[in-house]
């Protein structure tokens, strides 16, 4: 990850996620987008849904995560899907897996 943020406050977002059961690999794997006073963690899963509609500016990748350095400290915004996507599955303490919606199976006679 390229990002002046995550270079340089790097341990303190590892932190962040241990106290928040969030997967430190799963974030750093994830798309991002960033400038100097922010860093958008995006969603790296797929939506079939979306996914029928191809390439639409209008339409972008819903965040994970959002972190913002404001004076010299990072402040964390944690989105409704953040722990869908990044979070750490409590009973094994791996990454969650984000389940799949289920799909229709074909029935052959």
């Amino acid at each position: 990850m390229a990002s002046k943020i995550f270079k340089e406050y790097r341990d303190a977002i590892k932190i962040y996620c241990v106290q928040n059961k969030l997967c430190f690999d799963k974030l750093r794997a994830s798309p991002c987008c960033y400038d100097d006073e922010e860093l958008i963690i995006l969603c790296s899963v797929g939506d079939p849904e979306r996914e029928k509609l191809g390439l639409l500016d209008d339409i972008p990748s819903p965040s994970t995560l959002e972190i913002y350095l404001e004076n010299g400290k990072l402040r964390f915004v944690q989105t409704d899907i953040t722990h869908k996507y990044l979070g750490v599955d409590r009973k094994t303490e791996k990454p969650a897996v984000a389940k799949k919606p289920a799909s229709r199976e074909l029935a052959f006679a």
